[in-house]
């Protein structure tokens, strides 16, 4: 099993595509590389909220990717669960933990949590809004 396969209740309220978007999302996620392919995952007006940052688009989306390496070398999410608002919802909260290893070699990890919405656009599921909550200041404290 990959270690971006989050696990689902067995009900079967989690659409199997929507966990199978967020492997290949967390995959490209933590690819120093790839930011245009991350912002694909997005509509085209989507709107990522990360800790206090908010943007809008896939533009923005981009700008906001090469932040998030700045001072990244190496980044390793684990998704633990995914969670869905009722049978075959196109809402869903997820959490997980992510470990970075920065430039200056110290290192770190954080639990996150996020809410994610999905739609259809282009032939293909897109997160049109997806929030993540996590701990800011893991980076401050990095060893």
């Amino acid at each position: 099993m990959s270690q971006y396969t989050a696990t689902v209740p067995s009900d079967g309220q989690v659409r199997p595509e929507i966990r199978s978007f967020f492997e290949e999302f967390y995959k490209i996620s933590d690819s120093a590389g790839g930011h245009e392919r991350y912002a694909e995952f997005f509509t085209k007006n989507g709107k990522l909220i990360m800790g206090p940052n908010e943007v809008n688009g896939r533009d923005e989306i981009i700008n906001m990717r090469y932040g998030m390496w700045e001072k990244v070398a190496k980044r390793s999410h684990k998704p633990e669960q995914i969670y869905a608002f009722g049978g075959g919802s196109d809402d869903v909260m997820l959490h997980g933990t992510v470990a970075y290893v920065l430039k200056d070699d110290k290192k770190t990890e954080t639990v996150w949590a996020a809410r994610a919405h999905f739609t259809n656009e282009d032939g293909g599921l897109k997160m049109d809004f997806y929030k993540v909550f996590l701990d800011t200041g893991a980076m401050a404290r990095a060893k």
